[in-house]
This record gives C-alpha cells, structure tokens and sequence, in this order.
C-alpha cells in the first residue's frame, strides 16, 4: 500500500498562481516517488468534481454558487466527508496556507487521527489571522496544539511562526521548487526563434511575470519604465484585478506589451534578458524561481523570501520596494550585467529544484508516518539507483 497524502489547497489549478503551480508541481513529483497523492480543493463552476492530473488525484469539494460565507462552509464539510471516505488510503495531512485548508487539516487530525503538516506561503498570514481577533487566536492555537509540523518556504515565515509561539524544533526550512527541466536557459538561437514565435522584436528585453495586483507592484514598474523605454522592451505576462487599470497606466510609455493569462510562461521567460518582480510584499515567489531557473538576471524588491533567494549583486539584484528610480537603476545595470544569470541557474538548481524539494517534503512525511513496509513503495534514489523507502533511515531534522 503506497503513503498516502491528504493535500488541503484552497486554490489549485487550472487557476494560475504561485501557490498553485508549486502545489501540483510538488504533488505529481511526489507520484513519482510512489506517493498516494488527494488533493482536495474548492470547487467552482465549471469544473468537474474529481480529475486525475498526471497521477494526482484531485477532488474538488463544496459549492461554487453558494454566497461566499455560507460556500466557505460548504467547503469545509465536504473536505471533512471526503477525507472521510478517504480515510483509509490517507496517512498525512499536508495544508498549504493557515486559512480554511488549516482549519479542514485541524479537524481532519482530529477526525482521522493523522499527522498534520501546515505550510504557510507568506509571512502575512499569522498577522492576517491575528487581525481576525478571537476567531484568529483560536486557529492560531490550532496550529500551535494540532501541527506536527510546519514547513516554512522563507526565513521571514519562520520569524512569524516563532513569534506566533510554534516550537522551533517542529519549523522545517523547506524552499519553494520549480521544474528546472521546463524553466532552463536559452541559447541564442534558441531565443531568436522563440521571438520569431511570439512576434517579438530584437531589442533586450525585461518580463514580468504573475499576477496583476496591487502587492506585485507592477504600477511602480511602469513608474520606473520611463527611464528604460528606449534601452529595452518590456513584457507583462499574467492578469488579475488590476489588468484594466495597469493598461491604463502604461498608456504612452513606449515598448509596453501586455500579453494576458499564459498557462505556461517559460517561453516569454526563455526569450527574455531581465526579469523583475517588483513586489510589496512576497512570500517566496515561484515565479521569481522559475526567471531565475531560465538564467535571467532578475531583479526583485527585498521582501519576503526574495533576499533567500538572491545574493545581492551575485546572481541578481535587490531594490526597495516601491522606489521606481531605484527599481530604473538596477533594471538597467541587470540589462549590462546578465552574466548574473549563469549564477542565478546555478542557485536554483542546486537549491530550489522541485526534485530536491520532493525529496525533503517525503523525508519530512515519513519522519512523520513511521509505518510498516509495506506502506512504502520503490522511489528513485540519488544516480538512479532504486531503493525501498521504508528502509531509509529516519530525517526529522535533517530537512531543516
């Protein structure tokens, strides 16, 4: 009988996000493993109630039509009575946020007896949830009494996980992954012809990825983009709430693209020579990997996890958040410097691949689910070789 996962993700795909593209990227890496993988999520409309995604099983719970308090409850209930009826193929829960799918997790270990891994994606969300008053202190002291273990993606969501009185010992530093195999650098042929494909001109060029939204900061970018309209082209890849009026800001800057929602962005990032994720506020941004993973000099504003991820000067560029001159200046020396991009390749392979990063979330679960052999099945080791899990020792602390 293979490990079975309960994953718990508010949002998941085909809607784009940083936290869903790392969910299912981290679930199907896991499959391969030989890893049982349920991933229950909302349901919304027009969307089937259950799929299977390259071997991950997802299973879309509640009602979309409902008015938004009642539908969170629906949610709640049918993640409960599917984790139910699972209950015998689940022996871990994993919820990604401190949200409802740690509320569905606090309940589920209660009901199921299972282990619990919560796993915040921003340093925001302990002081979201102690904004919320009682109701926050409460799921707060959920965390701390019903998490087995906590998986922080970013130093600053362990600064916030400490305060918020969780145990160190139960913190695990677990970073974010891309698929270093789809997110890798072109060569300059390579990059031509991806131009050619997507009726892009010559010039250099700068991409952003991700969600349009005021945290992301893409105003300060367009703030900034004055000085650089005649040095480069910039592409604005992704939609969100702020679309319509980011266009309207951009109007009468020069080399201004805005491409729309893109499911895959690796070839707007391969064809690129800067990236910038000119932030508020992050987490650990998977998009910011994955412009990393291509071999882009990227510049980002030093919040969140991004100064995890950067080494200042080395393999990309740190600016303040909301300083559009600033923002200029590294943008343009990114632009004279992309040899930062070979560093930044370097960084994320070695750290940040989604390989490496399955590989420490199972030590982690099986740390976990000490259970009889034959719950383990046979997963790929380090040069190929094949061994069976359940005989690997035991790595509670080594996947801090």
């Amino acid at each position: 009988m293979p490990l079975g996962i309960g994953m718990l993700a508010g949002v998941f795909p085909p809607f784009i996000g940083g936290i869903q593209t790392h969910t299912l990227q981290l679930a199907r890496r896991l499959v391969e493993h030989g890893v049982e993988v349920h991933v229950l999520t909302r349901h919304h409309t027009g969307l089937s109630r259950q799929e299977c995604m390259d071997g991950v099983h997802v299973h879309r719970v509640g009602d979309a039509g409902l008015p938004r308090g009642i539908r969170a409850a629906s949610y709640l209930l049918g993640a409960l009575a599917t984790l139910h009826r699972l209950r015998n193929d689940i022996h871990l829960l994993h919820a990604h946020q401190l949200m409802a799918p740690a509320l569905v997790g606090y309940l589920g270990r209660a009901m199921l007896g299972k282990p619990l891994v919560l796993n915040p994606h921003s340093p925001v969300e302990v002081a979201q949830l102690q904004a919320r008053g009682a109701s926050g202190r409460l799921q707060l002291a959920a965390a701390r009494r019903f998490g087995d273990a906590f998986v922080s993606i970013c130093k600053p969501i362990t600064v916030e996980l400490l305060r918020a009185g969780v145990d160190e010992g139960r913190i695990h530093f677990i970073p974010n992954g891309v698929d270093t195999r789809v997110f890798r650098p072109a060569n300059s042929s390579e990059r031509a012809e991806l131009r050619r494909e997507l009726g892009l001109s010559d010039s250099p060029m700068v991409v952003y990825a991700g969600r349009l939204s005021y945290v992301k900061g893409i105003d300060v970018l367009l703030d900034a983009w004055p000085h650089l309209e005649d040095r480069a082209q910039l592409c604005i890849v992704g939609d969100g709430e702020d679309a319509a009026a980011l266009r309207e800001h951009a109007a009468g800057l020069r080399g201004v693209r805005f491409v729309g929602p893109i499911r895959n962005p690796a070839p707007f990032l391969r064809a690129a020579d800067v990236a910038v994720m000119p932030s508020r506020s992050e987490g650990l941004s998977v998009a910011l990997l994955e412009a990393m993973s291509c071999g882009l000099s990227t510049v980002a504003t030093a919040v969140g996890g991004s100064p995890d991820a950067i080494d200042d000067g080395i393999d990309g560029l740190l600016v303040p958040p909301e300083n559009p001159p600033a923002l200029a200046r590294a943008l343009i020396r990114a632009l004279q410097t992309r040899s930062m991009g070979l560093a930044a390749r370097a960084r994320i392979v070695e750290g940040h691949s989604i390989d490496r990063v399955a590989d420490r979330v199972l030590a982690l679960y099986r740390s976990l689910c000490p259970a009889p052999r034959h719950y383990f099945s046979m997963s790929p080791a380090v040069n190929g070789a094949v061994v069976a899990t359940a005989d690997l020792p035991s790595t509670a602390r080594t996947v801090k």
